[in-house]
């Protein structure tokens, strides 16, 4: 997809490519913090979300960090129907237990009076709080998923890691199944803490820093990727090399990996679970069928070393 690319001049492929290093990622979880403190509306919030997810598809076909991760048209219309039907699974879901499970837990939270929302704090603080807490269940599900097999097949999680090439759309091309423990950090922290009132900013900063952290761009992490995940962790994540794969858990927070000792800085080879990508029939049984060429998955056989086609 060149879409008059090559008629951009080198020297402002440059100038965007230095901003976009520097700044995109602090920039937008900026604008991310700030739409609470501006008492945006659900609609901001959503013309917020597609306005950074169209900017990042531009950029990565602008200024891709891995040229040859660039895809064709069709390979990108697969990847979101995956990511629709993914999505479509989630909200099923979720109306469903809205009318049952989340009411369920929303009269045990009232019955034993563990409404303990924090409500008098800084709106900043409140959103950090659930966002740290919410990485920290998804870190331990996550880590959960990597080392029993028995959890990365029920999941589905290995759909998500197949894909040898990274894109920002990447962020949501899940299995359906995962979409019911992708949910597990809602229950137990809204179960535990409430602050639902500060869902849709949680969800903004959230969104904004995973859509980054699986991004085909080039991105600074020395001084925010203390406390937030950006693609150079997170790419490492998808590595096809299982030591390097259990490493860098959180997917929006590098910080919980930082405290328990899973957290790891270095340059990537290859992604993917092994040296080809499954056939999307294949992505879709992987519950039940891990592919043979799998080498990420635990309980197989790794690979001793990653391939070299990468630069």
């Amino acid at each position: 997809m060149k879409l008059g690319v090559d008629r951009v001049p080198e020297a402002r492929k440059q100038r965007i490519q230095s901003l976009t290093y520097w700044g995109l990622q602090p920039t937008l979880t900026v604008l991310a913090l700030m739409l609470p403190l501006l008492g945006a509306e659900a609609l901001a919030y959503q013309v917020f979300w597609f306005s950074f997810i169209g900017l990042l598809t531009l950029l990565e076909i602008l200024i891709p960090a891995r040229p040859h991760w660039q895809e064709s048209l069709n390979d990108k219309l697969l990847v979101l129907g995956l990511v629709w039907i993914a999505s479509t699974a989630g909200d099923l879901f979720e109306a469903a237990f809205d009318e049952s499970l989340f009411v369920w837990l929303a009269s045990l939270r009232d019955q034993f009076a563990l409404d303990i929302w924090p409500s008098d704090w800084p709106i900043l603080a409140q959103v950090m709080l659930i966002f740290v807490s919410y990485e920290f269940v998804n870190y331990w599900y996550h880590r959960g998923a990597h080392q029993w097999s028995w959890l990365w097949k029920t999941s589905g999680h290995g759909t998500h890691h197949a894909f040898k090439h990274l894109t920002a759309i990447n962020t949501m091309a899940n299995h359906p199944l995962e979409a019911l423990f992708l949910m597990l950090p809602r229950m137990l922290v809204g179960f535990l803490l409430g602050g639902e009132e500060v869902g849709m900013a949680v969800g903004s900063l959230f969104a904004v820093t995973v859509f980054m952290a699986h991004c085909n761009l080039e991105l600074n992490s020395k001084v925010i990727g203390w406390l937030f995940t950006t693609n150079r962790y997170h790419i490492h994540h998808h590595s096809m090399v299982r030591e390097e794969s259990n490493t860098n858990y959180g997917c929006a927070c590098i910080l919980w990996d930082r405290v328990f000792g899973t957290f790891s800085d270095a340059d990537t080879k290859e992604a993917g679970i092994g040296k080809t990508q499954p056939t999307y029939a294949e992505l879709f049984l992987m519950p039940f069928e891990e592919p043979r060429s799998s080498q990420v998955a635990p309980l197989t056989q790794p690979a001793s070393v990653a391939s070299n086609d990468y630069d």
